[in-house]
């Protein structure tokens, strides 16, 4: 009710007034609804482009990690249970000399330093007095002893991280005690990560990295002077994986991504800092770009519209002056419209409306002629249905008085093959026209066929049904004409050249829903040459040749009734017989 109230009230303006008030606000309300919504949507994908780049290449710098700490792990591992190294840290030296031979004759560090580039250096420290500072064997002073990190190596059985600031750039250090059981003496394992192999691993992209370990000050940084510092980023309490803005001590605004790597022997935990620095100047600028198209698209949009009113409302007069020249029968004005838009055809239209309707009341009464043409062409057609069928009527009656005949006289193997030929030929009319069938009708058909084929061949055509115990033929239905057409290439190329105990045998089980029939026979079976040109035509559904041309028909229909996954296949063998097989279902598909 208040939609009409408000169309009656908006009638009551001329059409130029109509159009500002409903098209206009609703034209630039939904350019602007539009608008914001894909500068939503823009920004929104562009901000995941971006969190996943930027978290991406946090995932990388982790692997890294990684694959370094893990590395270093497993070197510390390995020296701890090396029972060369356990012997020349355990054995009590009688001098320096024989020291120094039995550190040098240790060469795994030598080759290990040669391999992995990742070690900064290795160093193990003794508390075995009679050991020398030679290579990587150093004597672990009361100094080193009274240090923290050695106190914890040699208080726990695993490995753990620190950060090693004795050099100018703080490094990524390992320390792990180094079992000696048969001695009092004891021993730890340093390695230190090289700065320069993880520069060389990790900057090589547009994204700026920060690593750290237990919220301790930076081990690595992509800005060297950084490391050892702060990290650079205003993040307080972060979670194991984000990507999220942030501003930088330089008031910077940046894109990072935070990524936590568990180190093994999880009490330490490393950090990683991936940012971004391009991502919120592009997406602020891409914001701008869309508001500055928006406001571009909503003035041309207006200015449109007003144009658009002013010549909509011109043309609606000019409408308005033809209606009334038309109703004054002043056809004169017509000439003078210009124009190809919908109101001059309308225009010009109405000056023939009346035309028109003359002509449309013409092609109705022509179309009544036609139609009581067509019906009597209809009725022709069924006088000439009717005709048509006394012929076979009189067919069967000529039959039926040639078959009493021939019993009359004495003569009944005429009489019988005309009955069987009467029976075909009942069949072959009774098919016409005719959607479905039963297996028992097809059947009977199939007998018939080849009851009248052994009365002309005689004992070079034998025929037998093999049926399976499922199956009633009365209960199963199928297309007809389907197993005739088979038995008949059987015996007319299947058992040509075979003089006596020619067999065709029809085979017919059932799996499933699937209706298998096997025709076989023991015929002199088709050249492997010929068998493929068989199998082409049956592909491709070659109806022209001139042999075995029910087998492409049988194939295409039965795909055509049931599905492609149905149809028909051949297989043969020179001198022993040809099978063909068909597989259909037990219901229409």
């Amino acid at each position: 009710m208040n939609f009409r109230l408000f169309m009656n009230k908006i009638n009551r303006y001329p059409i130029r007034q109509q159009l500002f008030i409903i098209f206009v606000p609703l034209v630039l309300l939904s350019t602007l609804a539009i608008g914001l919504i894909l500068t939503t949507d823009s920004t929104r994908q562009l901000t995941e482009n971006y969190k996943g780049l930027t978290a991406a290449n946090a995932q990388r710098v982790k692997s890294v990690i990684f694959d370094t700490t893990n590395s270093f792990k497993n070197i510390a591992n390995y020296m701890s249970t090396d029972n060369q190294l356990r012997e020349i840290l355990s054995t009590t030296y009688l001098n320096d000399t024989e020291a120094l031979q039995a550190e040098d004759t240790y060469s795994y560090v030598t080759r290990l330093k040669k391999q992995e580039t990742s070690i900064y250096s290795l160093s193990i420290y003794s508390t075995n007095p009679t050991l020398v500072n030679f290579k990587n064997f150093a004597y672990a002073t009361p100094e080193i002893q009274a240090s923290d990190w050695f106190k914890q190596a040699i208080s726990q059985p695993n490995e753990f991280w620190k950060i090693e600031s004795e050099d100018v750039i703080p490094k990524l250090t390992v320390y792990m005690a180094l079992p000696l059981p048969l001695t009092s003496y004891k021993a730890v394992l340093k390695i230190e990560v090289d700065y320069n192999y993880l520069k060389n691993r990790m900057a090589h992209s547009s994204y700026y990295t920060e690593i750290q370990l237990n919220n301790q000050s930076l081990f690595y940084s992509d800005i060297i002077q950084n490391v050892g510092e702060p990290i650079t980023f205003s993040i307080n309490n972060h979670a194991e994986e984000e990507e999220t803005f942030q501003s930088t001590k330089e008031k910077k605004n940046a894109l990072v991504a935070i990524n936590t790597l568990d180190l093994a022997n999880e009490q330490d935990k490393i950090v990683v800092y991936s940012a971004d620095y391009s991502a919120y100047n592009n997406l602020k600028a891409n914001v701008l770009r869309w508001i500055s198209i928006l406001v571009v698209v909503l003035v041309t949009t207006s200015l449109v519209m007003i144009g658009f009113a002013n010549f909509f409302s011109n043309r609606i007069h000019t409408l308005q002056r033809a209606v009334y020249h038309a109703s004054i029968e002043d056809y004169a004005f017509f000439k003078q419209i210009a124009g190809a838009d919908e109101i001059s055809k309308i225009s010009l239209d109405f000056h023939t409306i009346t035309q028109r309707i003359k002509q449309k009341e013409e092609q109705i009464f022509e179309a009544q002629l036609l139609e009581k043409e067509l019906l009597n062409q209809q009725q022709q057609m069924e006088f000439r249905l009717l005709a048509g069928q006394i012929n076979p009527h009189f067919l069967f009656n000529t039959l039926e008085t040639i078959r009493m005949t021939a019993l009359k006289n004495g003569t009944p193997d005429v009489a019988h093959s005309i009955k069987l030929l009467a029976k075909s030929m009942r069949f072959t009319l009774d098919y016409q026209g005719k959607k479905i069938t039963t297996l028992a009708e097809e059947l009977d058909t199939v007998t018939v066929y080849t009851d009248i084929q052994k009365m002309r061949f005689g004992d070079r055509v034998n025929f037998k049904i093999i049926l399976a115990d499922s199956i009633d033929p009365t209960q199963i239905e199928l297309l007809p004409l389907l197993i005739q057409p088979l038995v008949e290439n059987a015996i007319s190329h299947g058992l040509e050249g075979i003089e006596e105990n020619g067999l065709v045998t029809v085979r017919i089980d059932k799996q499933g829903h699937k209706i298998i029939i096997d025709v076989e026979d023991n015929g002199v079976g088709i050249s492997p040459e010929h068998l493929e040109k068989i199998r082409w035509q049956i592909q491709q559904n070659d109806l022209d040749i001139t042999e075995h041309i029910g087998l492409p028909n049988v194939s295409n229909r039965i795909k055509m009734f049931y599905g492609e996954q149905y149809g028909l296949s051949i297989r043969s063998q020179v001198a022993k017989g040809t099978n063909v097989q068909i597989v259909i279902n037990s219901f229409a598909e």
